[in-house]
């Protein structure tokens, strides 16, 4: 069997494969050039949508792109094009456009086409849950099938209808965690099941599309294997070469054993041979990886970016920032989570300094005072407390653990500033939500005494732009919230 019967997305040669290299925002981000030059931080999909400007969306997909050229990569695999949804993990709502199918679509659109301008093609990723979930019961209960799904499937395949639409869907990846099915081998046949019956036949997909396993069922040399089994046309290699032997020589095996698995590959490697010859065709392949070039877009970039993530920001009340009022001689207490950093450029530093030091600039006594999700307030956090005359308390709900340990640290704080309160002036109080804005409403946090900012994540360009309508700078009332609050 020929080896472009497989195809592996880290793994091309560049002298024979068109498809040079893949990547992610967030691994193109994070991995800088040896002579110390990173890309671009860019805003998070949700803050794009919040910015409620599809024209700029699409802006920064070219400027996306273009880094992505400068560092050799021509293949991304974003964008995410699934709604959020309640089910939607803390941690994947900043990575998706809203849950607003109309916008989301419009978004998706821009980016993409933005991305193609600069000679990158993408790879767009939807998680197709809910369709998953009922597909798999069917298997597992052997229940008939019958019309009832056409309305699941209609609802889920909307966002991919609308790309291929617009000529905008070159390359589909299905994501799913096997480890929310008891049945592992049932979950790889209901994905194939999806990706034959449905998005190929339902909506006639005829581009590569990937199944990407996360879970118990990637955490082994035969995942790229059993990602083919699922139905996927390619397949992601290990970067250790002894798994990455074992990964080969285990579809090699396969082959040989399981009936029609040669041919299914080889259908694979015609449809990466369209994609390749067509959409891909155009990309000038040759430019060399060049930090010189990335050097000078980093800095072009930077007006375009510093608009994008002010727009992005969002206040929750029609009043102006509480601080704007403030005493001068008040001592405002900045309390942030202890949460890993969104990049790994500074792993050692605190990843909310960006939004302390921007604050000092206006608020010169303001103390910042980490909180632990393990512990209560500590003697520090109550002795602030008492003598603030405001607080700003910063949320970051990465996930469902997070947001409940929060919502008890929101709790503490309330309960001490209800004592400390008597009989003195009120305590300003601040939440800044640097991820889902639902669970602030949901947890009942959002009450009349709060007054609100969202920036979606706390990457620094967010914290900075925070910064300003949290300190009374300017207000944030260009844009629009990207979720719907019940």
């Amino acid at each position: 069997m020929s080896r472009k019967a497989l195809g592996f997305c880290n793994e091309f040669d560049p002298d024979h494969d068109t498809m040079r290299r893949a990547t992610t925002p967030e691994t193109a981000e994070i991995s800088p050039f040896p002579n110390g030059t990173h890309s671009t931080q860019f805003p998070c999909p949700l803050g794009l949508a919040a910015g409620n400007s599809v024209e700029r969306t699409g802006k920064i997909g070219e400027a996306i792109g273009k880094e992505l050229v400068a560092r050799g990569i021509n293949w991304i695999l974003a964008p995410v094009i699934d709604l959020i949804t309640d089910s939607a993990e803390p941690s994947e709502v900043p990575l998706r456009f809203g849950d607003n199918p109309d916008s989301v679509n419009a978004h998706a659109v821009a980016f993409i086409q933005g991305l193609r301008r600069a000679g990158v093609v993408t790879c767009v990723t939807q998680v197709l849950a809910a369709l998953l979930q009922e597909v798999y019961r069917r298997f597992l209960e052997d229940t008939a099938w019958n019309g009832d799904l056409d309305e699941l499937i209609e609802d889920e395949l909307r966002p991919l209808r609308h790309l291929l639409e617009h000529g905008t869907l070159d390359c589909l990846m299905l994501s799913s965690c096997t480890s929310d099915f008891d049945d592992i081998a049932r979950s790889r046949k209901s994905i194939k099941f999806v990706i034959d019956e449905v998005v190929r036949r339902r909506i006639n997909f005829r581009g590569p599309a990937i199944v990407e396993l996360t879970g118990t069922d990637s955490c082994a040399n035969h995942a790229p294997l059993r990602a083919l089994l699922a139905g996927s046309d390619m397949a992601f290699l290990s970067p250790n070469s002894d798994i990455r032997r074992a990964s080969v020589n285990a579809v090699y095996a396969a082959i040989i054993d399981i009936p029609g698995f040669e041919t299914a590959l080889f259908t694979a490697s015609e449809r990466i041979e369209v994609m390749k010859a067509g959409v891909m065709a155009g990309l000038n392949i040759e430019s060399p990886a060049s930090p010189e070039l990335l050097s000078s877009l980093v800095a072009a970039n930077r007006p375009l970016v510093q608009a994008a993530f002010r727009a992005s920001i969002i206040t929750l009340q029609a009043s102006p920032s509480p601080l704007v009022s403030l005493l001068a001689d008040s001592i405002v207490l900045l309390l942030t989570p202890t949460v890993p950093p969104v990049s790994t450029r500074n792993v050692q530093s605190d990843p909310f300094e960006p939004l302390g030091r921007a604050l000092s600039r206006s608020q010169p006594r303001i103390r910042h005072v980490p909180y632990t999700m393990s512990t209560d307030l500590s003697a520090t956090h109550m002795a602030f407390l008492n003598r603030a005359g405001a607080v700003i308390l910063v949320l970051a709900c990465t996930t469902s653990a997070l947001v409940d340990a929060q919502q008890e640290i929101w709790s503490d704080i309330e309960a001490t500033l209800a004592e400390t309160e008597t009989g003195r002036h009120k305590t300003a109080r601040i939440v800044v939500s640097a991820g889902d804005v639902r669970h602030l409403y949901q947890g009942g946090m959002m009450g009349r005494d709060w007054w609100g900012v969202a920036c979606w994540d706390y990457s620094k360009g967010a914290l900075e732009a925070a910064a300003e309508i949290v300190s009374g700078q300017r207000r944030g009332d260009g844009g629009m919230l990207p979720l719907t609050i019940r």
